[in-house]
């Protein structure tokens, strides 16, 4: 179970964002371990797990010269950024906030869109579309 979000569960859904080494230095400008009165939010603009990831990607990157590193992040990951993080926010290395926002939408986009796995059997709409044109003309539809 997700600490941060007890109604969570244990396979919370994450979504791989990679940052720029400069906009992981934005996200640690704004991205607190804890905010008080956490417990009246239902997604606290706070994560004590997310400060972590995001302070050890930037001693990777630092220690080891790398220009970018991906975190996985949860919807709340997601929106604790969304809480902070303005579009005209810039960091002197030249991160911007638009763009770090823009990464952060479509990995939104990408989680609310994703449908379900499942082991049936799943057609095209193509295919779809060819079966029922054939079942109504072969009479299997007739009412």
């Amino acid at each position: 179970m997700d600490r941060r979000y007890p109604e969570a569960s244990a396979e919370a859904v994450r979504k791989p964002v990679t940052f720029t080494r400069d906009e992981l230095w934005l996200l640690h400008d704004f991205v607190r371990h804890e905010l008080p009165d956490s417990r009246q939010w239902r997604f606290p603009p706070a994560s004590e797990e997310l400060n972590e990831d995001i302070a050890l990607a930037l001693d990777a990157c630092e220690t080891h010269e790398l220009s970018e590193y991906t975190l996985l992040l949860s919807k709340g990951d997601m929106l604790v950024m969304d809480f902070f993080i303005r579009r005209d926010h810039r960091t002197p290395e030249g991160a911007s906030g638009k763009e770090l926002l823009l990464k952060i939408f479509q990995a939104r986009s990408e989680l609310s869109s994703a449908l379900p796995e499942h082991d049936g059997n799943d057609l095209t709409y193509r295919e779809v579309k060819k079966d029922a044109a054939a079942d109504y003309d072969s009479g299997k539809n007739a009412g």
